[in-house]
């Protein structure tokens, strides 16, 4: 609901490109910070509390970038708004994780669909209501009070969920490079996300000739191509298992991305950007469910969903500063070269669920 509503905060605001990618800096480090604290509460409290938490307080908070009248005051709403988000998002995982468990087969993929069907949702009741003439506060707040009654019936049927143990934390050091894997297999996969949601319109207006109005569908072919695998992607990894589909939807994205590098034409960058969409649907959700299943509790996830979401904050710069410096076509090499790197490193997701348990963890002395 926020991200559409951006151009109208940027300009309601008068500010620069510099002085909003200033204000976005807010949002990431709340990020970061809500997906520490997320780690100890869900370990501490059991996921199902965490989003019992976590959810309104997201809710309320989206008011606040509505309600700034200046750059500081911006800067300050998005803080809070990152920390929620964070916190909601490892809760969420988490739970998911434990809806896996009990399920004894993998569903985070479908779970990650819906998350992406609601993104387009809500872009597309934001552009209209935008287009319709209705203020960015007006937007805001009134979304802000009816997601935060919904909030508070939505949690009511989710598992209780474990709470972490010494066990977990010792099993937590023995798997830092695992962990660390996972954190930059999603870090590459979101890397490619926001490329697409930054750069994938302007390269096919900018360097492919589009016009400003067919150059959106190439996000919206990214964006469908994503939902469509998210919703598939669990019955192909029950069967095939989660190596093997981390391993194929990396090889798709690079080599459907390059595809789009190497011959600039827009039905070709349409459909790159579609095969991007495609291949990177599945990763992340198998990330999640891999970290979540480790052994560590949610000190695990907490660390593979923060090190993810480094490249949602900051792919979509570098790739500005090649492009600033080489052109975006060669800036946009990043995150095909990143897709082929999670494909060769594709093996550390075999604890997702579905594939091997993790292995037992040693008594306590």
């Amino acid at each position: 609901m926020l991200a559409p509503r951006i151009p109208a905060i940027k300009a309601n605001l008068e500010l620069g490109d510099g002085a909003l990618g200033a204000a976005l800096t807010g949002f990431a480090a709340g990020l970061f910070a809500g997906t520490r604290v997320a780690a100890l509460l869900v370990d501490r409290f059991g996921s199902k509390r965490s989003v019992q938490v976590g959810l309104p307080l997201f809710a309320i908070c989206l008011a606040g970038p509505g309600l700034a009248d200046d750059l500081a005051t911006l800067t300050i709403a998005l803080v809070p708004l990152g920390i929620a988000s964070g916190l909601v998002d490892v809760a969420m995982n988490g739970q998911a994780v434990e809806v896996e468990r009990a399920l004894g087969r993998p569903v985070m993929s479908s779970f990650h669909g819906f998350w992406s069907a609601g993104i387009l949702a809500s872009s597309g009741v934001a552009s209209g209501l935008a287009a319709a003439g209705v203020s960015v506060w007006a937007n805001l707040v009134a979304a802000a009070g009816i997601l935060t009654v919904l909030s508070l019936f939505a949690p009511l049927g989710l598992l209780p969920g474990t709470t972490g143990t010494r066990r977990a934390e010792k099993r937590r050091r023995r798997l830092a490079l695992t962990v660390l894997a996972l954190g930059v297999i999603g870090f590459c996969s979101f890397l490619g996300e926001g490329a697409a949601a930054d750069w994938s319109g302007v390269y096919a207006h900018e360097d492919a000739g589009a016009s400003a109005g067919l150059a959106a569908f190439a996000f919206t072919a990214f964006a469908v191509g994503m939902v469509l695998a998210r919703f598939c992607a669990d019955r192909l990894s029950a069967r095939f298992g989660p190596v093997a589909i981390v391993r194929a939807g990396g090889l798709l994205a690079g080599v459907g991305l390059t595809l789009g590098l190497a011959i600039v034409e827009v039905p070709v960058v349409l459909v790159a950007f579609a095969l991007l969409g495609l291949g990177l649907a599945p990763i992340v959700p198998i990330v999640f469910s891999a970290a979540g299943n480790l052994g560590g509790g949610a000190q695990a996830l907490g660390w593979v969903v923060t090190m993810s979401y480094v490249g949602v904050v900051l792919g979509p710069a570098v790739i500005g500063a090649v492009a600033h410096g080489v052109g975006l076509r060669l800036g946009l090499v990043i995150p095909a070269v990143l897709s082929l790197v999670a494909a060769a490193i594709a093996g550390f997701t075999r604890t997702a669920a579905g594939a091997e348990p993790a292995a037992p963890q040693p008594p306590i002395p």
